[in-house]
């Protein structure tokens, strides 16, 4: 003999199939329900792909809750139906977050529900059990729609990982297609970067070293890279990983940019191109950020710290061949090259002295110290170098720049 409890679930069925199996009405709420989320959602309403999907989900959605009803299957066995996973990778792949796929779900049974509740209303005239057959299509519906949405988030996660691998991949290759000057379309490499390439660039480099571990998140790097674009005033940067710690990036401009940086935060580095148009200048100012990073690194820069090309330009070009620039090194400071204390503090008299044309008194000025200390250290200079430092300047400077490359950090 049924109990109370199964009587009413055999009754709750079967008001269900009446109300919401019929095709008829499945379709009508299907539309409803459509035309409100796109409505309420701002960021898919002009889609009409996603509109498509949307009505394809909603009403899979719909017909997979009337049989599971009547079957008498529990709501939170449902596994979401095909034409629902392909929704979500709609939103996947143009970008769409799943706080908005979510807000749709609602939305949607929000409607759904409004039109269950109208059906009752006409086929119910028992009051006592139209109240009860509200509560039951309330939690039945509820708890379907908890256990969709959660096997929707997986869904999503898991698409959204893929997706993401699947770009950072196209992207790279681009990438390294443009770096190494094969030829490429630039309207499929801008459309697959997502990147105007036709305007003026800069490049950069973020990398973080004596990472704890050895180890950093690319997210890491690629929220910095972005975040230092929108600090400095301009559009979203194209962020490539290039490995070992490191990311190159990109901003665009019509004109000639300049990006000011005053620093980056915690154990991070950065290093920027200049200026340049077109996709040569893409691959130029990408050359020597890669340019100014190894200067950066050869004189052990601080975490924090920003090196320009323009101003490591010179060293850059000195330094290409390290092997040949220590041996010029040691052949033009001598004695001058060691890295005590002392003599360091030498050859930093000697560079200001040299870029004030040989003048005590401006190098004096220029260091803080008294003149006289300043023709103390030229002698001992002297000494040390055999002969007089003006003979050789733009030698002996290029030396000097060189030198630090070579100290340790």
């Amino acid at each position: 003999m049924a109990t109370d409890a199964q009587v009413e679930d055999g009754r709750f069925q079967a008001l269900f199939a009446r109300v919401a199996s019929d095709p008829v009405w499945i379709q009508r709420v299907s539309e409803e329900i459509t035309d409100a989320i796109h409505r309420e959602l701002s960021e898919i309403d002009t889609d009409d792909e996603i509109r498509a999907g949307t009505f394809a989900s909603t009403r899979s959605v719909l017909t997979l809750m009337a049989d599971m009803v009547r079957l008498g299957q529990a709501p939170d066995a449902v596994v979401p139906p095909p034409d629902a996973v392909e929704y979500v990778r709609q939103y996947v792949r143009r970008g769409v977050s799943i706080d908005t796929l979510l807000r749709a779900y609602h939305v949607g049974h929000s409607t759904f529900f409004s039109n269950w509740v109208a059906g009752v209303h006409e086929d119910v005239a028992d009051e006592r059990w139209l109240a009860r057959a509200v509560n039951l299509g309330a939690k039945w519906t509820f708890d379907y729609i908890q256990t969709l949405n959660r096997e929707l988030v997986n869904q999503y996660t898991e698409e959204h990982a893929r997706w993401v691998r699947s770009a950072a991949a196209v992207r790279a290759e681009t990438v390294q297609t443009l770096l190494a000057g094969k030829h490429v379309d630039p309207a499929l490499a801008a459309q697959r970067l997502r990147y105007e390439l036709d305007r003026h660039h800069v490049a950069y480099v973020l990398w973080a070293e004596d990472v704890e571990a050895g180890r950093i998140e690319y997210a890491l790097l690629e929220n910095a890279a972005t975040q230092l674009a929108s600090d400095a005033g301009l559009g979203p940067p194209l962020v490539v990983a290039l490995g070992g710690h490191l990311v190159s990036a990109w901003v665009g401009g019509r004109s000639p940019i300049e990006m000011s940086i005053a620093g980056v935060a915690g154990s991070l580095r950065v290093a920027l191109g200049t200026s340049a148009p077109g996709i040569e200048g893409f691959r130029a100012s990408h050359r020597e950020a890669v340019q100014a990073r190894r200067v950066a690194q050869l004189s052990h820069r601080r975490p924090g710290s920003v090196t320009r090309y323009e101003d490591v330009a010179l060293t850059a070009l000195a330094s290409a061949d390290l092997d040949l620039a220590r041996k010029f090194v040691a052949r033009e400071l001598g004695p001058l090259a060691e890295h005590d204390d002392d003599t360091v503090r030498l050859a930093a008299t000697l560079r200001v002295y040299l870029e004030e044309q040989a003048s005590p008194r401006r190098t004096a000025q220029r260091l803080g110290v008294h003149e006289n200390t300043v023709k103390n250290r030229v002698r001992s200079i002297r000494e040390l170098l055999g002969h007089p430092p003006e003979k050789r300047v733009a030698e002996i400077l290029v030396a000097l720049r060189l030198a630090r490359l070579t100290r340790p950090g």
